[in-house]
């Protein structure tokens, strides 16, 4: 394999790699969000006690 090959490789897994991350985290802060709102909705719509 030449020293070009092995470079386009492990810089398309170096990158690759990267943008899996960022999705991963991406999804956890929408699902965060997501979670948060319907939280947020429940108590908004919950009896007062007291």
């Amino acid at each position: 394999m030449s020293t070009a090959t092995s470079y386009t490789i492990a810089l398309l897994i170096t990158f690759l790699g990267i943008g899996v991350v960022a999705n991963v985290l991406i999804v956890y802060a929408v699902a965060q969000v997501a979670g948060e709102r319907a939280q947020n909705a429940e108590l908004r719509n919950a009896p007062i006690e007291g």
